[in-house]
């Protein structure tokens, strides 16, 4: 009989993401936290290295601050990005020698879904962008 995993409680955490070297760092010990807090241990390392890059994204190329918010609700993490920039990510090509522009591929890869969506700054203050990904505690078939 297989082992049946049993339902985690929903819960929600925001995390306000300083433009410092040293947040996405502080980003990924806090998610690892609340995350094994939680009893999701299966889902740290994918988790960790899909926030790190939609963080690191926020920060060099919106140049400003970033928030970082996770939703556990029907079996499904969802992390959602914020930051100031209005630019959509977009895929880059990439080749052996490429030092940058895998984070996108990475989400493609190993995030169960994932998309971003425009602010207009109507409601929200200034244009902005949200970029975000889910993930389930089944990992896809490339992670492993």
């Amino acid at each position: 009989m297989p082992l049946v995993t049993p339902p985690v409680a929903p819960f929600e955490y925001c995390l306000h993401i300083p433009h410092d070297p040293r947040a996405v760092g502080v980003a990924r010990a806090s998610l690892r936290t609340a995350l094994t807090a939680h009893e999701l241990p299966e889902l740290v390392e994918r988790a960790e290295l899909l926030a790190s890059e939609m963080l690191t994204n926020a920060l060099v190329h919106a140049g400003g601050e970033a928030d970082l918010r996770l939703k556990w609700s029907a079996e499904t993490l969802r992390m959602t990005v914020w930051d100031s920039s209005v630019t959509p990510p977009g895929l880059r090509p990439l080749t052996a020698g490429s030092e940058s522009g895998r984070g996108l591929h990475l989400l493609r890869l190993l995030a169960d879904r994932w998309s971003h969506y425009p602010l207009t700054g109507e409601r929200w203050g200034p244009a902005s962008k949200v970029v975000w990904c889910e993930i389930s505690r089944k990992p896809p078939a490339s992670w492993a």
